[in-house]
């Protein structure tokens, strides 16, 4: 594992790895179960792939959604302060608007390292979030 300092989480990637049966599943499995939270985002996020790119039935979008939740009970809400920080962070760091509101939500919850394979690794957000791409 990436050693990190501070509370970790993940973009929805890491989610849809953890849950499949690609070849970074058990890497993704693993900094799932080290998060100290998730954005609902993510999983709202996740029931979409699993629906339209993948197919699966509601019931196993509903299982997955039930597993993640126990895995990492903690699920942060996005309010209006999340909405505001996004239009910030998208704004200063390039991003696109729901990066930024996943990065705004990650921030809230005071994690330091966000794990995902889409974002610019090694990005450091407000001084205090950092970017890891864990593939690399």
């Amino acid at each position: 594992m990436i050693a990190t300092e501070g509370p970790a989480t993940v973009d929805t990637n890491i989610a849809v790895y953890a849950l499949s049966t690609d070849d970074r599943a058990d890497r993704a499995a693993a900094l799932l179960r080290e998060s100290a939270f998730l954005s609902v985002q993510l999983l709202n996020e996740y029931a979409n792939v699993a629906l339209r790119k993948r197919r699966d039935p509601w019931d196993v979008v509903a299982a997955h959604l039930a597993a993640l939740r126990a895995i990492v009970p903690r699920i942060l809400a996005i309010d209006e302060h999340a909405n505001t920080a996004a239009l910030r962070i998208g704004e200063r760091y390039r991003l696109s608007f729901y990066d930024s509101l996943m990065l705004a939500v990650a921030l809230a919850g005071d994690a330091r390292t966000f794990y995902s394979e889409d974002l610019q690794h090694g990005l450091v957000i407000d001084g205090r979030l950092r970017i890891v791409d864990p593939f690399r």
